[in-house]
C-alpha cells in the first residue's frame, strides 16, 4: 500500500500538504493538488480512491460518436440535434455545479476505457446515444469509473440510464394512426444493434395485435439514422407494400429521406400516406408537409443524466436506474 510519505517524497512536498490533497483541504493550490495527485498515481495509489475523494474541481467527459466540434464561445457542439440538445442540459447542470465540463469525440473501444481509467482527471463520464460496445461499458465497470448513458439502455447490462420512453412514444403514434382509420402501417426502424430499435419494433407489433391488424414482415425495414439511408429503405419499403396507408419512422432523420421517396413514388402526404417521425426535430417545422413526430425533452434528459453522475460522485450506490423520460405525440399536418 502506497504512503502518504512516499507521495510526498516522489511529489517533493511535505507529508502535510499531501494529506490536505487527499483530505480536500481548500488552502492547496491547484497546481500542488495535480503534482500530488499524479505522483499518487505513478507510485500505485488506488485511481478509484482518488476519484472517489472530494476534490475542488473534477471534470466529466461528454462522449458521442458523432463528429462535434465546439462553436466560438466552447459551450455548444455542432452535430446532431439529440446530442446537441442532451448536452446543453448536461453541461449547463454541472457547470452549476461548478464541475469543468467537455465534449469528446469517442471509438467507444476497450482501449478507449482504459486510457480513461488511467486519467485522474477524469471523473466520470456521460455517453450519449446506444452504446454498441459492451466491452467499452465493461472496462469501465472493471475501473470502476462512474458514467451514465443518455439516449439508450444496456439491458441485460445493469448499468446507469436515462432514456426516451420509447415503447410510449411509438404507442401515441400508432394510436393516432389508427383512431384516424389506417389500417396497413408500415415501420421503418432504427438499426438492430441498438436497443431502443428493439423495443420501438416490440411496440409497434404490439399495436397492430391488440388493434385487431395484421403483421406481415415486409411492414418492416431497417434504416441508419440518417436522412439518405431513410430515403433508399422506404424505396424498399414501398416496392414491398405498395398499399400501405401510413408510414411510421422510428427518427426525424430517417423520416426527412423517406419523405422524400414517398413523394418520388407519386404518394401524397398526408392524403395517400400519412406520416410520424420520433424525437421531434426542430427541422420537423419546416419540412413539407410539417412532420408529425413524437417528443421527448432531450435537454431534461441531459440534466437528468448529470444529476444522476453527480449522485454517484456524492453518494456511490450500487443500484444502477433506469430513467424514462415521457413523450408527447406533437400533431402536425403529416398525420
Amino acid at each position: 500500500m502506497t504512503t502518504v510519505r512516499e507521495i510526498a517524497r516522489r511529489a517533493n512536498v511535505s507529508i502535510a500538504t499531501v494529506s490536505r490533497v487527499l483530505n480536500d483541504h481548500p488552502r492547496v493550490s491547484a497546481e500542488t493538488r495535480l503534482i500530488v495527485l499524479r505522483a499518487a498515481q505513478e507510485l500505485g495509489y488506488p485511481l478509484e480512491r482518488l476519484r472517489s475523494a472530494p476534490q475542488v474541481s473534477r471534470s466529466v467527459l461528454v462522449l458521442t460518436r458523432e463528429e462535434a466540434a465546439e462553436t466560438q464561445n466552447g459551450t455548444s457542439p455542432a452535430g446532431g440535434e439529440f446530442e446537441r440538445r442532451v448536452w446543453a442540459g448536461v453541461h449547463a447542470y454541472l457547470e452549476g455545479r461548478g464541475i469543468a465540463v467537455r465534449l469528446q469525440h469517442s471509438t467507444v473501444s476497450p482501449e478507449e476505457a482504459r486510457q480513461h481509467a488511467k486519467d485522474i482527471g477524469v471523473s466520470g463520464l456521460v455517453l450519449l446515444g446506444g452504446v454498441r460496445e459492451r466491452s467499452f461499458v465493461r472496462e469501465l465497470q472493471a475501473h470502476n469509473i462512474p458514467f451514465v448513458i443518455a439516449g439508450a439502455h444496456l439491458r441485460p447490462m445493469e448499468v446507469n440510464c436515462v432514456m426516451a420512453d420509447v415503447r410510449q412514444g411509438i404507442q401515441q403514434a400508432m394510436q393516432h394512426l389508427i383512431e384516424r382509420g389506417r389500417q396497413r402501417i408500415g415501420f421503418v426502424n432504427g438499426p438492430s444493434t441498438t436497443t431502443t430499435s428493439g423495443e420501438k419494433l416490440e411496440a409497434f407489433r404490439y399495436m397492430l395485435c391488440v388493434s385487431h391488424l395484421p403483421f406481415e414482415t415486409a411492414q418492416v425495414v431497417v434504416s441508419d439514422f440518417s436522412a439518405e439511408a431513410g430515403y433508399q429503405q422506404t424505396l424498399r419499403l414501398l416496392e414491398q407494400q405498395p398499399h400501405l396507408d401510413a408510414v411510421l419512422f422510428a427518427d426525424d432523420v430517417i423520416a426527412f429521406g423517406g419523405m422524400r421517396a414517398i413523394r418520388e413514388r407519386g404518394y401524397q402526404v398526408p392524403g395517400d400516406l400519412a406520416v410520424i417521425g420520433f424525437g421531434d426535430y426542430e427541422l420537423a417545422n419546416f419540412v413539407s408537409p410539417p412532420l408529425t413526430s413524437v417528443h421527448f425533452d432531450m435537454h431534461q434528459m441531459g440534466i437528468i443524466a448529470a444529476r444522476r453522475l453527480c449522485m454517484l460522485f456524492d453518494e456511490p450506490d450500487d443500484y444502477p436506474w433506469l430513467v424514462r423520460v415521457p413523450t408527447t405525440l406533437i400533431v402536425r399536418e403529416s398525420a
